[in-house]
């Protein structure tokens, strides 16, 4: 029987890879997001609580950040100062945020 396999982050989120099912195994889960029933949709599990998505674009929509000052949906790294999300410095700046710099130079 094929079982998913959890893949892990610092915060806690973790994402389940689907897996190939036999024809007999196969779930029609429905994603929380579109209502969409589809065999690959899969799991999210944030903070603790479990989302299922038919998509990527999906599950961004439902929780990616928004920046606090252009309102873009946050999909890189971006930058966060006193419980604010950014997409960039500059945007932190423009909130008012000082010290953070975007990552330059060579990557550790």
């Amino acid at each position: 029987m094929a079982t998913d396999m959890a893949i892990g982050s610092a915060d806690g989120s973790t994402v389940q890879q689907p897996v190939a099912l036999e024809p007999k195994e196969r779930r029609n889960d429905v994603c929380e997001h579109c209502g969409n029933r589809y065999d690959k949709a899969f799991s999210v599990v944030m903070h603790g609580r479990p989302h299922v998505f038919d998509s990527f674009e999906c599950a961004i929509h439902m929780l990616a950040p928004h920046c606090d000052h252009c309102h873009c949906t946050i999909i890189g790294h971006g930058v966060e100062s006193r419980g604010q999300y950014f997409c960039c410095v500059h945007c932190a700046e423009s909130m008012g945020v000082e010290g953070l710099a975007d990552r330059t130079g060579p990557h550790v």
